[in-house]
């Protein structure tokens, strides 16, 4: 239904602009040729044209395929969502895809940070004279 009032709004806009630019101009009446005043034979107001007639069946059309096509429109905005609604839902969609990111970011530096693996330290041997029962003993000087 909407695609036909939208290809029937196109092809008034069309005929509309056509049916305009047929019409004579202002001092384009029979009238004029004659070197009288165009609205002097036929009355004050002269009679009604055909293109006139068809310019003003046209422009109604034309107006109402427009307050139509608004309705759609709104109709279809008024029933999908709430505007606080739809801010809400991008704002929390802009939340989510930020946390993502900050957590792969953690990620990767997590991976360029892992320590380095390094060798076992040696034990060194305890200073002599140590009373340290589990150290080895030590021979005693010879006399």
């Amino acid at each position: 239904m909407y695609l036909a009032v939208v290809a029937l709004h196109i092809i008034l806009c069309v005929v509309l602009v056509f049916v305009i630019l047929l019409q004579p101009g202002k001092n384009g009446d029979v009238g004029a040729s004659f070197g009288g005043s165009g609205g002097n034979i036929f009355g004050p107001r002269g009679p009604t044209s055909l293109l006139a007639r068809v310019t003003t069946i046209v422009a109604v059309m034309f107006m109402v395929t427009s307050v139509t096509l608004a309705w759609f429109s709104n109709k279809d905005i008024l029933a999908n969502s709430n505007v606080m609604d739809e801010i809400d839902q991008v704002q929390q969609k802009q939340k989510d895809k930020d946390a993502k990111a900050a957590e792969e970011a953690q990620k990767k530096l997590d991976e360029t940070m892992a320590p380095v693996p390094t060798a076992p330290a040696v034990p060194e041997p305890p200073p002599a004279g140590s009373t340290d029962p589990a150290a080895p003993a030590t021979p005693a000087p010879a006399p």
